[in-house]
């Protein structure tokens, strides 16, 4: 009979040493290192835009235009002030040259549907179910995209960038509304609320409440499905 060979438990440890000291000399590879979010003090500020507020309100409103202009995306604007609500939702896309909006007016009971495209304009009455159709209308998408009324809520604010955030992949600040500006010379004294603004320059949203001790007026504005948003054919388009 042949005996075996004796392993002893040190010549083991030896061994799984002498390995793990070859493993770890081994060099690393396709490892990334993560980037650092940039903070307050050196985030980007896009033009009209600083740390401690709007440089320039018209600057910084251009700034945001130029850069969503002829971009798909879905944007909303809305107003509430005690039961009022008027909420408007816009959605293009510059892909299928298709657009549409939504309009719901609480106050006078309003809730209307539009769809663009390249065979004309088509109105949808949601309460009545009634439907306009304009099929010879021409249409300018990046008047159908932008909202009036996105200024208004801006003028006048004391903000501050509290802290940088990811927007839909973007680094993008956040500023704290803190107060108005000049409390004496507004009809609103008071203001609260937030704002966030994409290092590209388009403001991706904001949340502002203002008012005084007769009323309260709250304002949300907010851009989403930036470069990529779908508009298809609505349900009640009629036939082709």
């Amino acid at each position: 009979m042949v005996a075996r060979p004796r392993v002893t438990r040190h010549a083991v440890l030896l061994a799984v040493a002498l390995l793990l000291a070859g493993c770890s000399a081994l060099p690393v590879t396709d490892q990334q290192t993560p980037t650092a979010q940039p903070t307050v003090e050196n985030f980007s500020y896009p033009s009209g835009w600083s740390q401690t507020g709007i440089t320039d309100i018209a600057v910084a409103l251009r700034t945001h235009d130029e850069t969503v202009e002829n971009v798909s995306r879905k944007s909303r604007l809305a107003i509430i002030q005690g039961d009022y609500n008027r909420t408007v939702v816009r959605m293009f896309d510059a892909d299928a040259g298709t657009a549409a909006m939504r309009f719901v007016d609480t106050q006078f009971g309003t809730d209307t549907h539009v769809y663009y495209s390249a065979n004309g304009v088509y109105e949808y009455d949601r309460t009545t179910g009634e439907l306009d159709q304009r099929p010879d209308e021409d249409w300018e998408p990046n008047r159908i995209a932008s909202h009036e009324g996105v200024r208004r809520p801006l003028l006048d604010l004391e903000i501050n960038a509290t802290e940088t955030i990811s927007v839909e992949e973007t680094t993008a600040v956040r500023y704290t509304v803190t107060g108005i500006r000049k409390p004496d010379s507004v009809p609103s004294n008071t203001a609260t609320g937030h704002i966030v603004v994409t290092e590209d320059g388009y403001i991706a949203e904001y949340n502002i409440t203002r008012g005084n001790d007769e009323f309260t007026r709250q304002t949300i504005y907010d851009v989403s499905e930036f470069g990529n948003a779908k508009v298809a054919r609505p349900a009640w388009m009629p036939d082709k």
